[in-house]
């Protein structure tokens, strides 16, 4: 399964963002969506979110590394189904996280395996800095 291409859509006032037509097909058997690398949400399939969390796992056991990415990755994932158009509800944290206000357009980018959603440079105070830099430094490594 793969994803191809680079979309703007807008958040509407519920946080739904419409899937491109393309895409759906191959979300319809429902999706994980989790904050991601440079502050954007990515939204796997079911079947690639469990591969990942698999090579997450795999990281050696006790590792800060490990405990650090799987705190950020698992802790801030959830589960959505597309609804009849085609829209994912994106959470409040997560929308929080990747700057997805009301009425923004954001920015969908397939890469391959995943859709991230994000808008470019985002600040976000809420969040601790190591955090952020912690999280990209690992999915570099390790992803």
């Amino acid at each position: 399964m793969m994803f191809f291409g680079s979309f703007e859509h807008a958040v509407d006032d519920k946080g739904r963002i419409i899937m491109p037509s393309r895409f759906r097909s191959k979300l319809e058997e429902g999706v994980v969506m989790a904050r991601w690398l440079e502050q954007c949400v990515a939204v796997f399939p079911r079947n690639e979110f469990e591969k990942m969390a698999e090579r997450i796992q795999a990281l050696p056991e006790g590792s800060a590394e490990k405990r650090e990415f799987s705190r950020v990755f698992f802790g801030h994932a959830y589960e959505a189904m597309p609804d009849r158009q085609g829209r994912l509800t994106i959470p409040p944290k997560l929308r929080e996280i990747a700057g997805l206000d009301r009425d923004v357009e954001a920015e969908l980018v397939a890469k391959a395996k995943a859709i991230d959603h994000g808008l470019g440079e985002v600040e976000d105070a809420n969040l601790d800095a190591v955090e952020h830099s912690g999280l990209d430094a690992l999915g570099q490594r390790h992803v």
